[in-house]
């Protein structure tokens, strides 16, 4: 049952929603058994008035605490291998992109309530964080005075995580890393020689970096196709995801839907781990 909650998904109607009650007693009759997988990307460490808001990260370090709180109180969190155990319900919390601030204001979250996560990696900017993924580059290009920031400032907003801060946060029992591909481009749109090269080249680059297998990828900006799913398969994951709406090829474990968490009120979240913005992952 899915009522298509993500086309109002803003208040005044998400508070109603949430107030009213309807909300919990939603998820108490259809989220309740089911997991589902949340997707956030960078996190600063606080919201900065003097930058244009479109161009910093969704959520502050305050502001993801206070979701991490949240669904600490309602619902059991997940380890990425509870995925494939039917006995299992509750959450799990995936993160994009790769950022510095992932390590520098996720991690120690992470750490302080005991929330396992699942951090997918795009390598282009773990060889060097200053080469800032393309979409990046486009905010920083519209906003010239990006470029000119201070240095400590870009790397809490876009810079790429250090090789030597990703083995460390990989040595955390908390943390699970996938691929996110190299430079984060359209799968679909890509040569077949381009697109093994996104995916085994990460794949392998990541392993040589955090000393074991990486299972797990994200298709970057929620796009694939069967192609990029046999080849996504052929260089050696177990699993896929995608974001909130998948294309439902067949392929459960390489079409697993998450839902994109992008600010903190609570009658957001009430509203989209209801059950009725998205479906649980049937795996």
């Amino acid at each position: 049952m899915e009522l298509k909650i993500r086309h109002f998904i803003q208040a005044p109607v998400v508070n109603l929603f949430y107030y009213s009650g309807v909300a919990f007693l939603f998820r108490k009759l259809l989220a309740k058994g089911g997991k589902y997988v949340l997707m956030f990307h960078g996190v600063s460490s606080v919201k900065r008035p003097s930058i244009d808001r479109k161009v910093q990260p969704h959520l502050s370090k305050d502001e993801f605490e206070s979701i991490i709180f949240w669904l600490k109180k309602n619902f059991n969190l997940l380890d990425p291998k509870d995925l494939m155990d039917l006995k299992k319900e509750g959450v799990l919390l995936t993160f994009d992109d790769g950022f510095h601030n992932n390590f520098s204001n996720v991690l120690p979250l992470l750490c302080k309530y005991s929330i396992p996560g699942l951090f997918f990696i795009p390598t282009q900017h773990v060889e060097n964080p200053k080469n800032w993924l393309h979409f990046i580059k486009i905010k920083a290009e519209k906003n010239v005075n990006l470029f000119g920031l201070n240095k400590s400032i870009q790397s809490d907003l876009f810079d790429g995580i250090s090789k030597k801060n990703l083995a460390q946060m990989a040595d955390n029992p908390l943390v699970t890393i996938g691929s996110h591909s190299v430079s984060h481009p359209l799968l679909s749109k890509c040569s077949q020689l381009d697109l093994r090269n996104e995916l085994v080249n990460s794949k392998e680059y990541l392993e040589n970096i955090i000393g074991r297998p990486v299972k797990y990828f994200a298709y970057p900006s929620g796009d694939y196709n069967k192609k990029v799913i046999n080849a996504v398969k052929e260089s050696g994951y177990e699993m896929a995801f995608g974001i909130d709406k998948i294309q439902n090829l067949g392929q459960l474990n390489f079409e697993i839907p998450r839902i994109g968490i992008y600010s903190s009120d609570i009658p957001y979240l009430a509203a989209k781990l209801s059950g009725l913005y998205s479906g649980p992952v049937i795996l």
